[in-house]
């Protein structure tokens, strides 16, 4: 994923949607790992999906 030159509430739209999830609602869990993953700061936490791909709301 190539988030160079994106805000940081496109960079969380562009995880949310790779993750099959809504960016406003996903979660308090699922919010910190995106954070992390884009190294905006944030907590690792495990991701868990739906059986249809999609992200688990936490």
């Amino acid at each position: 994923m190539d988030v160079s030159g994106l805000s940081s509430q496109q960079k969380v739209a562009e995880w949310a949607r790779l993750n099959r999830t809504n960016p406003f609602n996903m979660g308090a869990k699922n919010y910190q790992r995106c954070l992390w993953d884009l190294k905006l700061g944030g907590k690792y936490h495990e991701l868990e999906y739906n059986g249809d791909g999609s992200l688990k709301y936490q």
